[in-house]
C-alpha cells in the first residue's frame, strides 16, 4: 500500500499536466498576436511533459517490478501447507494479495494511457513548434528561427572562440522570373532551391530564409576557405541544375549570387550580416552569377557601401531572358577568380 500512496500522487499530476498542456496549446494558438509569449510557453510545456513521461516510464517498471514480487510472495503463501485457523489467515491473505495485485493492474492501465495521450500531445506540441520556426514555401528555417540560430553562434564566438561562416544568398532576377512566367513560377523557384539548399549542406549546418528572394547560411566551427568552397559549390550546382527547374512546359532560368563572410572580434549581428550583405552585393554589381567574400578588415576593394544600389543591368536577349550565366552545364562544377576583385569567383 505504500507503494500506491508514492505512485498515485504522480500519476494524478501528470493528468492535469497533460490537460495543463492542452490548454495552454489551445491558448497559444488562440493568441496569434503574442507569437513570442506563445512559443516560450510551448518550449516549457514541451519540456514539461518530457519529464513527465520520463517519470511516468519510471513508474511504470515500479509497479511491474512490485507486482512481480507480490505474484512470488503469493504463488509462495498458496503453496504452503496449513490447517486450522491458519488456513484462514492464509486464504485472507492471499484475498488481500488479489486485490493489491488488481490495483496495481489498473495502475499500469492508467499509467499506460496518461504516457499515451502525453506523448500524442508532445508530438502535436513539436510540430506546432517546428511549423512556427519553418519557412511554409521552401521548407528551410524562417527569418525568426534564422536569427535565433545567429545569436546562438555569435555567443559561441564570444565565449569560447567557436568560429562560424554566414552566407547570404541572392536569386538572380527573381523579379524577372516573376514577369516572365508568373509569380507561381517565381515560388516554384525558391521551393526548388530551398530543397536544393538543404541537401547540400553538411550535417549541422543551418539553412533559412532571410526574406523575399534571399536565403542565409550558417555554418558553425568553420573558416572562410571552407565557407567559400561550399558557396561556389552552391553557386555552380545551381547553375548546373536549372534546367531542371521548368513552369508550365518552359524552363526557368536560374543562377545566384553570393556573398561570404567569418566571424570576426566583436562582431554582433549588425557587423556579420553587413558584412555578408556588402559581398553579396560586390556579386551583383560585378555581373552576379558569383561567390564574393568580405573579411572583417576591409580594403580598398572592399569597402562597405552606403546603401543597396539598383541591379546593373544584364545582357538580354530579345525574348526578355537574360543571356547564358556564367555557371554553365553540364561540365564539372568549378569557380574561377574574378577579374575584377580578387576576394570573389566566378562560378562556371
Amino acid at each position: 500500500m505504500e507503494s500506491l500512496s508514492y505512485i498515485v500522487p504522480w500519476v494524478l499530476a501528470s493528468v492535469i499536466a497533460g490537460v495543463v498542456v492542452g490548454y495552454s496549446l489551445g491558448r497559444s494558438r488562440g493568441k496569434a498576436s503574442d507569437q513570442e509569449l506563445a512559443d516560450r510557453e510551448r518550449q516549457v510545456a514541451l519540456k514539461t511533459l518530457v519529464e513527465i513521461l520520463q517519470s511516468v516510464e519510471r513508474m511504470s517498471g515500479d509497479v511491474e517490478s512490485h507486482s512481480s514480487e507480490i505474484q512470488q510472495t503469493a504463488d509462495h503463501v498458496g503453496a504452503m501447507q496449513v490447517s486450522g485457523d491458519m488456513e484462514l489467515v492464509k486464504q485472507a491473505l492471499l484475498g488481500h494479495m488479489m486485490t493489491l495485485l488488481c490495483s496495481n493492474r489498473r495502475l499500469q492501465d492508467d499509467l499506460f494511457y496518461s504516457r499515451y495521450k502525453m506523448e500524442e500531445q508532445t508530438q502535436q506540441l513539436d510540430l506546432v513548434r517546428r511549423e512556427a520556426r519553418t519557412d511554409a514555401l521552401t521548407g528551410v528555417a524562417n527569418r525568426k528561427a534564422l536569427d535565433e540560430k545567429l545569436r546562438l553562434l555569435l555567443a559561441g564566438w564570444s565565449r569560447e572562440q567557436h568560429p562560424f561562416v554566414l552566407m547570404m544568398i541572392d536569386v538572380d532576377r527573381l523579379k524577372r522570373i516573376n514577369d516572365a512566367h508568373g509569380h507561381q513560377a517565381g515560388d516554384h523557384v525558391l521551393e526548388k532551391l530551398g530543397q536544393w539548399i538543404a541537401q547540400w549542406l553538411r550535417e549541422g549546418d543551418f539553412a533559412g530564409r532571410y526574406g523575399g528572394d534571399e536565403f542565409a547560411v550558417l555554418l558553425p566551427r568553420t573558416g572562410l576557405a571552407a565557407g567559400r568552397e561550399l558557396a561556389e559549390t552552391i553557386c555552380s550546382r545551381t547553375a548546373q541544375q536549372a534546367s531542371q527547374i521548368t513552369f508550365r512546359g518552359e524552363q526557368v532560368s536560374l543562377s545566384l549570387s553570393i556573398g561570404v563572410t567569418a566571424s570576426a572580434e566583436g562582431d554582433g549581428v549588425e557587423s556579420v550580416i553587413g558584412r555578408a550583405d556588402d559581398a553579396l552585393y560586390r556579386a551583383k554589381r560585378a555581373g552576379r552569377n558569383q561567390v564574393q567574400v568580405q573579411e572583417a578588415a576591409a580594403s580598398p576593394a572592399a569597402a562597405p557601401v552606403a546603401a543597396r544600389p539598383e541591379q546593373a543591368p544584364a545582357a538580354v536577349l530579345d525574348s526578355g531572358t537574360p543571356a547564358a550565366p556564367l555557371c554553365q552545364a553540364p561540365g564539372p562544377s568549378s569557380c574561377a577568380p574574378s577579374a575584377n576583385l580578387d576576394t570573389g569567383s566566378v562560378c562556371r
